[in-house]
């Protein structure tokens, strides 16, 4: 079906037909998975843009696990970036209301601010903030933790991923985005204890030397196993996670 046919059709009726695509696509992995590492021994990725298209990917195996850790933390009002599927996945019936804030304005947003400088989101009116896999794409990283904190409410948790060892994203996969960073624990303890106190914030890492390689070659969690995942080794984190929490004594929206 040619391009310009599809953006004839309804966003609903793009929707399915991308949902179509995609199941097609993966299911094509029996006939495409990996048994022989020896393939790997190879200077281009054995499948590009992290596998996706072929099942989960492996970062989401990690982000999942996290946020079903701290799920207990998603609750009251809420607010995902970019969309609302995991505040609908782990937070219930414990969430009162879900919002979801993107940098553009889609069927699904309904809060449409950038997050380096989001004067339109109103101050302490979150009880929990879901940001996966977002930062690397600000440039400046540091203002999106000061909107997070401004944001929530006293007692408030940010629940963020961020990208460790990985590839660059591609643009077509980002909506145009430049992708400008990765982090260690380090890095990101410093980012957010530098706004929300170091107190306050606890940073975990997720991954192994083997993880971020199935990571890099676009292999695919269904092509690993439970043991393979549960080893950490925080040399080599796959994702870094960070659990915020806003002091419950705050007074107002700012650090």
């Amino acid at each position: 079906m040619s391009a310009s046919f599809q953006r004839l059709l309804p966003a609903a009726a793009r929707r399915w037909l991308r949902r179509q695509s995609l199941r097609a696509q993966r299911s094509l992995l029996p006939f495409d998975r990996l048994n022989d590492f020896a393939l790997l021994r190879r200077v281009t990725p054995y499948r590009p843009d992290f596998g996706w298209h072929r099942g989960k990917c492996v970062d989401r195996v990690y982000i999942e696990h996290f946020l079903s850790q701290y799920q207990n933390d998603i609750r009251g009002r809420c607010v995902e970036i970019g969309e609302d599927l995991y505040t609908r996945q782990f937070g219930g019936s414990r969430v009162s209301r879900a919002d979801v804030l993107d940098h553009v304005a889609h069927p699904g947003a309904t809060l449409v601010a950038d997050l380096a400088d989001a004067a339109s989101v109103p101050d302490a009116c979150f009880d929990c903030i879901l940001c996966t896999q977002t930062l690397m794409y600000l440039y400046d990283p540091g203002a999106a933790v000061r909107t997070f904190y401004r944001a929530l409410a006293p007692g408030g948790t940010a629940l963020v991923t961020l990208a460790g060892i990985s590839q660059i994203a591609p643009r077509k996969m980002t909506g145009g985005a430049d992708d400008y960073w990765r982090f260690t624990a380090a890095s990101a303890q410093r980012l957010f204890a530098g706004v929300f106190g170091a107190e306050n914030v606890a940073v975990e890492t997720r991954g192994n030397v083997l993880t971020a390689t199935a990571l890099l070659h676009g292999l695919v969690a269904e092509e690993l196993t439970a043991g393979e995942f549960a080893h950490n080794d925080p040399d080599y984190p796959v994702i870094v996670a960070v659990r915020a929490v806003k002091d419950a004594s705050a007074a107002g929206g700012k650090p």
